[in-house]
C-alpha cells in the first residue's frame, strides 16, 4: 500500500484498501489526516493499533454512528472522531479519489505578437473536478491538486547553450499557466495529478509540440591577437581595444531556433549614419584607423528579435624606441625592437660608427638580434632611423608621420 505523509507525526494507525490509499496529514488540512482511497469496497478498513480505550465517531445522513472495535470498516466523503481514553484526540476524512480521476485531452498554447517572445500561455483542455473535504470544524475545503509540467530546453549557462529540463507544478484549479518562452523548439508533457502517480494509476500524459519563436542573443567580441609582443595593448582581457589594425572575432551566440536572419552594422561612433553592413552569423572585422566604433547586432526571424552591441577603441599610434639591447642568450632583451601601436607604415635602417648598414626592416614587430650575415656584431653603439605612418589623423585631417632617429647600445656581458 501506498502511504503519502507530509509530516514525521506516526498515526497509531493502519489502513488496508485493494486499489490503495494515501494518508495526507498536514496543519494545512485542519485535520490530523485525510485518507484518500482508489475505490471503496468491503476491504476499505482502518485499524487501531493502540492499546488504550479507543471509540469512533461518526455522521452518515443526520445519524451518528459509533463504535468501539479497534478495526472499522471505511465509507467515502466522511469526517471520523476518535476518542481515546475518553478524549477527542483525531479527526479523519475519506475521500475516494477514483471519484475525481482528472481528464485532461488537450493543451492550447496561447501567446500574442510580441509577448510570445517573452512569455507564452498554456491552456488545459478537459475535466479536472475540485476534491472537496470536511476538516474538524465542519468546514468544507478542497484538496490541492498539482500536476506537472516538463519540457526540454536550452539554458545559457558557463558561456554556452547547454540542454536542460524544465519542470513546473502546476496546482489546481487547473485552467492555463504563463511560463517563459522555451529557448528553443520542444514538447511539452503534462501529466497528473500527483495522488494519481503514487497511487500507481495509470492516466493519459499530454504532449504537445512546440515550435520556438524567441531569440535571445549573447554577443561577443574577442580580439585575434597577434604573435608580436612588443605591440601594446594587444590583449582581450583588458576590453575590446587596441592596437590597430584591430582584428576582432564577434559571435553572436543565439538560442538554437530556425530560422534567424543577422544583421550587423559597423561604423565609427562619430558617424552613425556611416556605417557597413553585415548578414554573418558571427562577424570577423578588421579596424584600421584610430577612433572608437559601435557594433551592433540584430537577430531576428520576422516575430521575435534580440539587438546587442559593443563598443570597439582602436588607439591612437605609437613608437617608443629603446637605448640598449643586450644579445646574451639569456631570454631577457636579447633583440632590439620598439614598442608601438597602430602602426600602419614602417621601415627602420640600423647603421654601425662607420655608416654600414646592419640591419633593415619594414616590419615593426621584428627586431634586430644583434648578428650581421649571422654572425655576432661587436659592442658598441649603433645609429637608427626609423620612417612610419599611423593609423590615425592629426588635427589637419592627416595621417600622423614619425621620423625619429638615435642611437642604440648594444651589450654582450652577463
Amino acid at each position: 500500500m501506498i502511504s503519502l505523509c507530509i509530516n514525521a507525526q506516526a498515526l497509531p494507525f493502519t489502513v488496508s484498501n485493494n486499489g490503495g490509499y494515501l494518508i495526507l496529514t498536514d496543519n494545512q488540512y485542519n485535520l490530523d489526516a485525510i485518507i484518500l482511497l482508489n475505490g471503496v469496497d468491503l476491504s476499505s478498513e482502518i485499524n487501531y493499533i493502540g492499546t488504550n480505550t479507543i471509540e469512533w465517531q461518526y455522521n452518515i445522513g443526520g445519524t451518528t454512528f459509533k463504535s468501539n472495535q479497534n478495526s472499522l470498516s471505511l465509507d467515502e466523503n466522511i469526517n471520523y472522531k476518535v476518542f481515546i481514553n475518553g478524549i477527542e484526540s483525531y479527526n479523519f476524512y475519506t475521500i475516494d479519489y477514483s471519484q475525481y480521476l482528472p481528464i485532461i485531452n488537450d493543451i492550447e498554447i496561447e501567446s500574442e505578437e510580441n509577448i510570445e517572445c517573452e512569455n507564452i500561455t498554456l491552456k488545459f483542455i478537459g475535466n479536472v473536478i475540485e476534491i472537496p473535504y470536511v476538516d474538524k470544524d465542519g468546514n468544507t475545503k478542497f484538496l490541492p491538486r498539482n500536476f506537472t509540467l516538463t519540457y526540454e530546453n536550452s539554458t545559457w549557462s558557463n558561456e554556452n547553450w547547454v540542454d536542460s529540463t524544465s519542470t513546473i507544478t502546476i496546482t489546481s484549479p487547473l485552467t492555463s499557466t504563463t511560463i517563459a518562452a522555451p529557448n528553443k523548439s520542444t514538447t511539452f508533457k503534462f501529466f497528473g495529478d500527483e495522488y494519481a502517480n503514487e497511487l500507481g494509476i495509470n492516466l493519459d500524459t499530454i504532449y504537445k509540440d512546440y515550435s520556438a519563436v524567441k531569440i535571445e542573443c549573447h554577443l561577443k567580441g574577442t580580439i585575434i591577437e597577434r604573435e608580436y609582443k612588443n605591440e601594446l595593448d594587444r590583449s582581450s582581457e583588458s576590453g575590446i581595444e587596441g592596437s590597430g589594425p584591430l582584428v576582432v572575432e564577434f559571435l553572436s551566440r543565439a538560442n538554437p531556433v530556425n530560422p534567424i536572419y543577422y544583421e550587423w552594422f559597423v561604423h565609427n561612433v562619430e558617424t552613425p549614419n556611416n556605417y557597413q553592413r553585415y548578414n554573418d552569423i558571427d562577424l570577423l572585422y578588421k579596424f584600421e584607423d584610430s577612433g572608437e566604433y559601435l557594433v551592433k547586432l540584430i537577430a531576428s526571424n520576422g516575430r521575435c528579435e534580440c539587438r546587442d552591441s559593443l563598443h570597439i577603441k582602436v588607439l591612437e599610434s605609437y613608437i617608443s624606441v629603446p637605448n640598449a639591447f643586450t644579445p646574451n642568450g639569456d631570454g631577457l632583451n636579447d633583440e632590439f625592437r620598439v614598442a608601438y601601436k597602430s602602426i600602419e607604415r614602417y621601415s627602420i635602417i640600423i647603421q654601425n660608427r662607420w655608416g654600414r648598414t646592419v640591419y633593415t626592416s619594414k616590419d615593426p614587430g621584428k627586431g634586430w638580434d644583434g648578428t650581421i650575415n649571422g654572425r655576432p656584431a661587436a659592442e658598441g653603439t649603433y645609429y637608427y632611423v626609423i620612417i612610419a605612418t599611423g593609423y590615425d589623423v592629426d588635427l589637419k585631417g592627416k595621417q600622423v608621420k614619425y621620423r625619429l632617429s638615435g642611437d642604440i647600445n648594444l651589450i654582450r656581458s652577463r
